[in-house]
C-alpha cells in the first residue's frame, strides 16, 4: 500500500477554528496556526503583567511608592481598570499616602468599568465599601482640619 502524504501548506488541509457570535452564528474562522500565535502572544502579555505586578509589590515593600504607583497605573490602564487586584493595591498606596481624592477617583473609574461585567457583584460591593470608608475618612479629616485652624 502506498502511503498518502498530506501537504499541510495547502489551505484546505490546515485545520480551522470557527468563531461564534453572541447569537450562535459563525462570525469568522481562524487557522489553528493563527490561533496558536494569538494564544502565545496573550500568554506572553500575561507573563509580562505578572512580572510588572511583582516588581510593583517589590517597590511597595521597599517604600519606593512613586515607582510602585507608576507600574500599577500602567497595569491598570492596560487592563482598563477591570483587574481589581491592581486597583486595590494602588488604592492602598493612596490611602497610605493620605491621597483620598486620588483613591476615590481611582475607585470610581474602576467601579464604572467593572460594572459592565455581569459576574462582578462581589467586587462592586468591595469597591462600595472602600468608597464609604473613604468618605468617612475624608469627613473626619475635614473636621480635624477645621478644629486645627
Amino acid at each position: 500500500m502506498k502511503k498518502i502524504s498530506e501537504d499541510p501548506s495547502h489551505p484546505s488541509n490546515v485545520p480551522v477554528i470557527f468563531i461564534y457570535g453572541h447569537n450562535g452564528e459563525i462570525t469568522g474562522k481562524i487557522s489553528i496556526n493563527e490561533w496558536r500565535a494569538k494564544k502565545e502572544e496573550a500568554q506572553l502579555i500575561n507573563e509580562l503583567e505578572i512580572k510588572l505586578y511583582r516588581e510593583s509589590i517589590q517597590y511597595y515593600t521597599n517604600r519606593e511608592f512613586s515607582k510602585s504607583e507608576d507600574l500599577l497605573l500602567f497595569l491598570i490602564t492596560q487592563t482598563d481598570y477591570t483587574h481589581y487586584e491592581y486597583v486595590e493595591r494602588l488604592a492602598n498606596l493612596y490611602r497610605r499616602q493620605e491621597k483620598s481624592s486620588k483613591e476615590k477617583e481611582l475607585l470610581l473609574k474602576a467601579r464604572k468599568n467593572i460594572a459592565a461585567f455581569d459576574a462582578s457583584e462581589g467586587i462592586l460591593k468591595r469597591i462600595d465599601k472602600r468608597l464609604e470608608k473613604n468618605a468617612t475618612a475624608s469627613s473626619k479629616d475635614r473636621r480635624h482640619s477645621y478644629l486645627l485652624n
